[in-house]
């Protein structure tokens, strides 16, 4: 009712204010109680006054509350600040406490550590006594172990080049008694060509009388001379066939007084696709050729690749089928080549056993001996340096001490002396030359070992230039009736293959 009649100017706090000072607070309010009040309209200057008054009370009642908010957190702060301080007194002695507890462990540890850290070493001392002196006689026995393998593999060397020389003269004896065979063969067979010639005249006869014959069936008029003409025919065509076969028969056995592979696998094509018995062993004879110049061709591709297991191959499936006096060259050469490859493997097998300690020995001169540091540039030439690198012997402790793929190990490992160049197997061999194998190992085991090597394969690329240089390498024969000269130590022989 208050606000319903006061309308904008109704204040809240006069009648909050009348509410409150009323004689019984909580009854019922009468209209003669509010009469007055009701009629009592404020205006608008008491309506201000009066937001102002209540703007006061309020800022004052905010005061009284921040300052009693103010005074308890004042309060709360020291409380806390207190059990801070008691918390970090107490804190405190429990840290030197802790510490000085752990100061006494540490102590104790420390103590016990120094005497199990004496006993450990005393063990260690006592184990690496133990296990020097264990390595020292292991050491003993390898070198000893090494040197007999060394001693071996020498004496192997030299029963290998006595098995070969006694081979190559075998070979001469197996290469004259076949010569012997092949010039009587050559005396028996003298006019063959002959033969085939007459022989082809014959067959191109009897073809042209099959073919006349053949004309003369069609041309008959009557049974009686159709009758006789197929007669003819059939005679002539009989003819004709043991004519070719024997032309076939008589160029086969051309192709083989010849040798010339191209004529040999035709007229052995064409004695098959005849169907011819081999009564004369002429098909066998020349199937056997043809296996030697597979075999001769298999044994030159070997020695120009240069594979130890493609050449070992080769050589036995020459020997296994008695081929060696038919390429008595190429042999000689194999064989050669084959105890070259052979040492090589085994310098190269020695070079992958070494110690990485004994490389590391090389490297470690600060100042090598003459011996080490030309071995060592003989065996970078041959890996493909250039000797301008190898001059300063720091710049030779930089290559020694890489690893992985440009190691010095992998490297030798790796090396084809195929691609090696003349120059620089030359330029080792001079810088090489002026030492042997025992004077570089009385300076360094391990620089020996790299002398065998570098020595044995420079001789090798100088040994393949040479005969590429003189012409005598086998790839360079052909097909057909050839002349291989080669010498042995009893002499020249001629030998046709």
């Amino acid at each position: 009712m208050f606000e319903a009649v006061h309308g904008n100017l109704f204040s809240r706090r006069r009648w909050e204010k009348f509410v409150r000072n009323r004689p019984v607070r909580g009854s019922g309010i009468s209209f003669a109680e509010i009469e007055v009040e009701l009629c009592n309209i404020p205006n608008r200057q008491e309506i201000a006054l009066e937001e102002y008054e209540e703007l006061r009370e309020k800022e004052e009642r905010s005061k009284k509350h921040e300052g009693k908010r103010q005074q308890e957190e004042e309060a709360r702060e020291a409380k806390r600040k207190l059990e801070d301080e008691e918390r970090r007194r107490k804190a405190e002695e429990q840290r030197n406490k802790d510490n000085e507890e752990r100061r006494r462990r540490k102590g104790e540890e420390e103590r016990l550590e120094d005497q199990r850290a004496q006993e450990h070493r005393e063990r260690e001392d006592e184990e690496r006594g133990i296990r020097e002196a264990a390595e020292r006689e292991e050491d003993r026995d390898k070198k000893e172990m090494k040197d007999k393998e060394k001693e071996r593999n020498r004496e192997l060397e030299i029963i290998e080049v006595q098995q070969a020389l006694e081979a190559q003269r075998e070979l001469e004896a197996k290469a004259i008694a076949l010569q012997e065979e092949e010039r009587a063969e050559m005396e028996k067979n003298k006019n063959v060509e002959d033969e085939a010639k007459e022989a082809a005249e014959r067959a191109n006869a009897a073809e042209e009388e099959a073919k006349k014959a053949a004309l003369a069936v069609k041309e008959a008029t009557d049974s009686a001379s159709k009758k006789a003409a197929e007669d003819a025919e059939k005679a002539a065509k009989e003819k004709a066939k043991r004519e070719r076969h024997n032309k076939i028969r008589k160029e086969l056995k051309v192709a083989i007084k010849e040798k010339d592979k191209a004529k040999l696998q035709k007229s052995v094509k064409d004695f098959k696709d005849a169907k011819l018995a081999d009564t004369e062993g002429d098909l066998a004879k020349a199937e056997s050729i043809l296996k030697r110049f597979k075999a001769r061709d298999d044994l030159v591709k070997a020695m120009d690749k240069r594979s130890l297991e493609d050449l070992e191959k080769a050589i036995n499936f020459v020997k296994k089928n008695g081929y060696e006096a038919h390429m008595p060259q190429e042999m000689i050469k194999a064989n050669k080549m084959l105890l070259s490859l052979k040492r090589l493997k085994r310098l190269r097998d020695e070079i992958l056993n070494l110690k990485q300690s004994t490389v590391a020995e090389i490297r470690s001169y600060s100042k090598p001996p003459d011996q080490v540091h030309k071995v060592m540039t003989g065996t970078y030439l041959l890996l493909g340096n250039k000797e301008k690198e190898l001059l300063v012997w720091k710049g030779m402790q930089a290559l020694i001490g890489k690893t992985g793929k440009d190691g010095l190990k992998r490297r030798v490992m790796e090396c084809d002396p195929n691609k090696i160049a003349l120059k620089p197997a030359e330029r080792t061999i001079a810088l090489l030359s002026v030492f042997d194998l025992e004077q570089v190992r009385d300076v360094s085991a391990g620089a020996a070992v790299f002398f065998a090597w570098s020595t044995a394969t420079a001789e090798d690329v100088i040994e393949r230039e040479r005969q590429k240089a003189e012409g005598i390498t086998p790839t360079q024969l052909q097909k057909g009736h050839k002349t291989i000269k080669t010498e042995m130590k009893s002499g020249n022989i001629t030998i046709t293959i």
